[in-house]
C-alpha cells in the first residue's frame, strides 16, 4: 500500500467515524425527546422505535454526502444497544423476561435492522407454511427421487434400487393365527376373574427394528404405512418371543401385559418394541 492509498484509506475511516456519531447523537437526541414528552402507547415508549431509525437515517444521509456511499447504518445498532440498555437495565431492572419485553426487543430489531428481521421474518412464515402445507416435503421428495434416478440411470447405469413405490401390506391376519395358537393367554389387566394362578416374576422381551434407510425417498404414504407395518411385525415379534419365555419357565399367561415404544441409536436410527408383564401359571 502506498501513502496515497493509505491516506485515502484513513481520510474514508475519519469520515465514516464522522458520519457514524452523528447519526448516534440523533438518534440519542430522538431517543431525549421522546422521553421527555413521555410519547408511548400502553406504557411503551415509542422512541425505541423510532431512535433506531433517526439515527441509521441521519447516518447514511451523511455519509452519502460525504463519501458517496452509505457505510451500514451502524449508528442504528449503536441506539439499539444503548435503549435497550437504558429501558430494560436501567429504568426498570426489575422488568424481567415476559411477552412485553419479548415484543419490544422484537420490534426494537426491526427498527435497527429492517432487512435482516424481515428476511428472517419472511423465512420462518415461508417455512411454517410449508411444514403444515405439505408443499416443502413434497418438494424435496421430488427432488430426492429426480436426483436418485439420474444417478443410477446415467452414472451408475441400472435400474433404482433405492425408491420403495410400493409397500406391500403385512399379514395381520396371519401373525395373529400364529399368537392364537401359542397355547397362551395374554391379559392387560391385573384381574384375572376366577383364576387361581402362580406368579412368577416379571418377563420382558424385546425386539429392535432397523429405520429401512431407503424410506428417506419414497412418498410420505409409503413412508407411513411401511412403518406401521414394521412396528406391527416387531410388537408380534415381542409378543411371541414373551410368551416362550414364560412358557420355558413353566408359565401359560401374563397378566397386566404392556407394550412399549421407543427410539434408540444415535439419532434414532432404530425402534425399540418391548413387551413386558407378570408371567403367571393359571390353574
Amino acid at each position: 500500500m502506498n501513502f496515497r492509498e493509505h491516506d485515502v484509506k484513513l481520510a474514508y475511516i475519519k469520515e465514516a467515524i464522522v458520519c457514524v456519531t452523528f447519526g448516534t447523537l440523533v438518534g440519542i437526541g430522538v431517543y431525549y425527546v421522546f422521553l421527555y414528552f413521555n410519547i408511548a402507547i400502553f406504557g411503551w415508549n415509542l422512541g425505541l422505535i423510532f431512535a433506531p431509525l433517526g439515527a441509521g437515517y441521519a447516518e447514511t444521509v451523511l455519509a452519502n454526502r460525504m463519501i458517496g456511499q452509505g457505510i451500514g447504518a451502524i449508528s442504528s445498532f449503536i441506539l439499539f444497544v444503548i435503549t435497550t440498555v437504558y429501558s430494560f437495565i436501567i429504568v426498570n431492572p426489575t422488568l424481567g423476561l415476559n411477552l412485553i419485553t419479548i415484543g419490544s426487543i422484537a420490534v426494537i430489531l426491526q427498527a435497527a435492522f429492517p432487512t435482516a428481521i424481515n428476511y428472517i421474518i419472511l423465512s420462518v412464515i415461508c417455512g411454517i407454511g410449508y411444514y403444515f402445507s405439505g408443499i416443502g416435503t413434497r418438494i424435496i421428495t421430488y427432488i430426492n427421487k429426480r436426483k436418485d434416478y439420474y444417478y443410477y440411470k446415467h452414472i451408475l447405469k441400472e435400474p433404482n434400487k433405492i425408491i420403495i413405490e410400493h409397500v406391500t401390506p403385512y399379514d395381520e391376519e396371519r401373525s395373529n393365527e400364529v399368537i392364537n395358537n401359542l397355547d397362551f393367554i395374554f391379559v392387560t389387566s391385573t384381574d384375572v376373574i376366577d383364576a387361581k394362578f402362580t406368579n412368577l416374576g416379571q418377563f420382558h422381551a424385546t425386539a429392535i427394528l432397523e429405520k429401512d434407510k431407503r424410506l428417506v425417498h419414497s412418498t410420505q404414504d409409503n413412508v407411513e404405512l411401511a412403518t406401521l407395518n414394521s412396528l406391527k411385525r416387531a410388537k408380534d415379534k415381542s409378543l411371541i418371543k414373551l410368551a416362550q419365555t414364560i412358557k420355558s419357565a413353566g408359565g401359560n399367561g401374563v397378566i397386566n401385559l404392556k407394550i412399549e415404544y421407543g427410539l434408540i441409536g444415535l439419532g434414532g436410527d432404530n425402534y425399540q418394541i418391548t413387551a413386558m408383564g407378570m408371567g403367571v401359571h393359571l390353574e
